[in-house]
């Protein structure tokens, strides 16, 4: 880490820096994932991501802006030149990610731990503006090349050697009617069934979930896709053929601290639940099978490694049954609040008469005083309701008047058995005229 600036002289008063006007505009797509605009710390220059649509760069380019105007202790230094910051940023991207601090966590530090800095800010659809104050060289020269006397990257790399991890650092905001999710067959292999349905409801999900299995690594390729289509990757861990008590136990951490060292590197956020839905009895990690307390020392056990290799950035979703005569003992499964950000919800309209209340309503008076923002975290209307189009527009008046965060639609062909049906919207051109014309209050 470079030496701290030197003490003003005793009796003089050092007046707090002035960000200059912006004088260089630079369009480009060589930038990390996670990262939409980047300024030089005098405010000159910004580095902005041509990919983005004309809204969306204009503001990822008032964000950084308006941190250097806020925050002024971020421009102590001359500007580092834009090629100086894209030649260092292919190669610290990792490391940044790893090291990030909110923005008053930054500028508390920035005078006395760096000699040169840059601000970047991520304002990609669906995800909070997270401004990151970024060390990018060893020298203050605006014309200090990727060579001058160092490795690139190496002040972030000491920087992220001594950061004090902090928790939540890349989070998702809790925005009531925010979230419009689905689950595709085909995925995480390829993101085009996202697109697809996309079209076919006529707006663009901001969640892109699949399910893992034990052993399955973290599929970064997939949640890259979903950040550049503006969608949040989630995952559903299922740990079939393993037992809790061994996962509890740490037996497993191996795979685990590889699972979160790939989602800390990936850096922004992901949603994930691990054994979901332990309040039903038809998996091996449920009810009948698994004791309350198992499930939750297992549960907890994975989220502390998963903070102890610094991925910050989950946003973990406890995920429980609606249906059944279970659902009402979902809360003898609860972690805790420290454990959990969002709570999930699973239910289906799967039989004539189902309405939103009589799915959804039982393990909401349940769950909702526990103090977390809750997400229908797998849902559809089937065609055994008699009338798909009027279960899809009940189910979105009750997530309406509900105020909670969105859903997430199954869109899969299951055939057999009540909570097996064809929940396609593609199947029905009724139901997704419907859903296409009540969910668009959803991620706008």
């Amino acid at each position: 880490m470079t030496s701290p600036p030197a003490a003003p002289r005793r009796g003089s008063h050092r007046r707090g820096p002035r960000v200059a006007s912006l004088t260089r505009i630079v369009q480009t797509d060589e930038l990390p994932p996670g990262v939409d605009a980047l300024a030089s710390a005098d405010g000159t220059t910004i580095i902005v991501r041509a990919s983005l649509d004309q809204l969306s760069r204009r503001r990822a380019m008032r964000e950084v802006m308006a941190s250097l105007r806020r925050y002024p202790r971020l421009a102590l230094y001359p500007a580092v030149s834009a090629e100086v910051v894209r030649h260092l940023l292919r190669r610290i991207t990792v490391t940044v990610a790893s090291a990030s601090h909110s923005i008053q966590q930054a500028a508390a530090g920035a005078g006395e731990h760096a000699s040169g800095l840059a601000v970047a800010v991520t304002a990609a659809a669906g995800t909070a503006a997270v401004v990151t104050a970024v060390a990018v060289t060893a020298s203050p020269s605006p014309d200090a090349g990727a060579g001058a006397g160092s490795p690139p990257g190496r002040g972030v790399a000491a920087a992220a050697a001594h950061a004090h991890r902090r928790a939540v650092v890349r989070t998702l905001p809790p925005t009531p009617l925010h979230y419009l999710g689905v689950y595709e067959r085909g995925v995480p292999a390829s993101y085009a069934p996202v697109r697809d349905f996309s079209a076919i409801v006529g707006a663009r999900p901001n969640i892109a979930l699949y399910y893992s299995s034990w052993y399955e690594r973290f599929r970064t390729s997939f949640a890259q896709q979903a950040y550049h289509a503006g969608a949040t990757p989630a995952v559903q861990i299922e740990p079939f053929r393993v037992s809790m008590t061994d996962i509890a136990a740490g037996r497993y951490d191996r795979y685990l601290r590889s699972y979160a060292s790939a989602v800390a590197g990936y850096g922004e956020p992901v949603i994930i639940g691990f054994a979901h839905e332990p309040d039903g009895t038809w998996y091996p990690w449920g009810a009948g099978t698994v004791e309350p307390a198992t499930w939750i020392r297992a549960w907890r056990h994975v989220v502390d490694v998963f903070r102890g290799q610094g991925a910050d950035n989950v946003i973990w979703l406890w995920t429980v049954n609606s249906q059944g005569p279970s659902a009402g003992m979902a809360a003898a499964w609860w972690p805790g609040p420290s454990y959990v950000s969002w709570i999930g919800i699973d239910g289906y309209f799967a039989r004539p008469r189902d309405t939103f209340s009589k799915v959804f309503g039982p393990v909401l008076s349940v769950v909702s005083g526990l103090g977390r923002p809750v997400l229908i975290s797998e849902t559809a209307v089937g065609p055994g309701t008699g009338d798909q189009s009027a279960g899809i527009a009940n189910l979105l008046t009750g997530l309406r008047r509900s105020r909670l965060l969105g859903l997430i639609w199954f869109d899969r062909n299951q055939a057999g058995g009540r909570y097996h049906q064809n929940w396609r919207l593609e199947s029905s051109p009724r139901a997704a005229a419907t859903f296409r014309a009540d969910a668009g209050y959803i991620s706008s």
